[in-house]
């Protein structure tokens, strides 16, 4: 009869074995982020506040990526202001970096938005969405179970830290208690005075000023000439423009719609016009360096390959520009969509305003030389 062989067991980690290696990554340090890399590595974008749901990738829009990691807790910047054309990644770029505070660098952050109504629509339609689809947010709190208090339309309560939601218009929203991180949403349609407080934007860095490393971003579609906050902050900071190479050539040059006394010629959209249809075709950048014509599918390699230059490098303060003709294909109006835009607006200054506001993400400057009584009392 044979010998029955020896049962084999498993052996089993000791009880300090298991605290040993518990504590162990407890003490690990935890990966450093900029806030693209936690954006890349986290971020869902949903169908209700992206026409691209699904996993958000920076290099769909490489001018994104040094305005958010200026915004990173490794970054020295402690301002950052965006002027910009309408639906090109400003929200975006804020949602990220609110979810990468809540998830990697837990602090306290208001996010302020022109009203308290439009505070109800930026929440449901761009904040909660985020948080739902977002996994390493939801493992923080699950929005479809609020806790009573913790978790409103105006607060947002996490682990080190929470995130408030107030209105330009509110001066409760605006007071209280201090906050590190500060994102002013639309701040060129803040009111200039609330209540009998002052300036909300001076309200609001006030309760900055306790942090040492503290950091603001203003974003925004600029309004009148000389009356536009947004305006103002990018004067004031280092005026980055985001230069892309020509494929041609490989000299930078600056996409722009018009010329001005303050901006070197760097080129012009040019377009004819189809015969059959009366609509914009066949629509190209002229590159001022070597004279050829960019066709638009070339946009995505220029955009890969440009670079953010400031004109003026010495200043503290990050500011950026950006204006519709940068709008990644598939994200954006196409060049000829815009030409079609302002052929439409000659002859009609609301349309034509909005184009300049809107498309161009630059300040509108009325240049009749009369102005009413009533376009002057709206300007005040």
């Amino acid at each position: 009869m044979s010998a029955v062989a020896p049962l084999q067991t498993q052996a089993h980690p000791s009880g300090r074995t298991l605290f040993l290696s518990a504590f162990t990554r407890a003490c690990r340090p935890r990966k450093r982020l900029t806030v693209s890399q936690w954006a890349d590595e986290h971020r869902m974008l949903t169908s209700k506040s992206s026409g691209v749901p699904g996993p958000w990738r920076t290099s769909r829009v490489p001018p994104a990526r040094e305005i958010m990691d200026c915004l990173s807790v490794t970054s020295p910047v402690r301002s950052v202001s965006l002027m910009k054309a309408g639906q090109i990644f400003g929200t975006e770029i804020a949602l990220n970096w609110a979810g990468y505070v809540m998830d990697h660098a837990p602090a306290s952050m208001l996010v302020v938005v022109p009203t308290l109504d439009v505070r109800e629509r930026w929440v449901k339609q761009r904040l909660d969405p985020m948080l739902e689809t977002t996994p390493a947010l939801a493992k923080i709190f699950n929005v479809r179970r609020r806790r009573a208090g913790a978790n409103s339309e105006a607060i947002k309560d996490y682990p080190g830290g929470m995130l408030i939601l107030g209105g330009a218009n509110s001066p409760a929203s605006l007071a209280s208690m201090p906050i590190k991180y500060v994102i002013n949403d639309e701040v060129s349609r803040f009111p200039w005075e609330v209540g009998k407080e002052g300036d909300p934007l001076e309200l609001i860095r006030k309760r900055q000023q306790n942090f040492m490393r503290r950091k603001e971003f203003n974003i925004s579609t600029p309004t009148i000439k000389g009356a536009c906050r947004i305006e103002g902050l990018y004067e004031e900071g280092d005026q980055r423009r985001y230069h892309v190479p020509c494929p041609h050539c490989n000299e930078l040059l600056v996409l722009q719609w018009s010329v001005t006394p303050e901006e070197p010629w760097n080129g012009r959209l040019s377009w004819t016009i189809d015969p059959a249809t009366k609509q914009p075709k066949n629509g190209g950048y002229t590159c001022c360096h070597c004279g050829s014509e960019i066709d638009e599918h070339h946009k995505t390699w220029m955009l890969e390959h440009g670079k953010w230059i400031p004109r003026h490098p010495h200043r503290l303060a990050r500011s950026y520009h950006i204006n519709g003709l940068y709008a990644p294909l598939g994200l954006g109006l196409r060049w000829s969509e815009m030409v079609s835009k302002w052929l439409k607006a000659q002859g009609d200054i609301t349309r034509l305003k909005a184009f300049i506001n809107l498309d161009l993400g630059e300040p509108w400057e009325d240049r009749r030389n009369s102005i009413s009584h009533h376009a002057l009392a709206e300007r005040a």
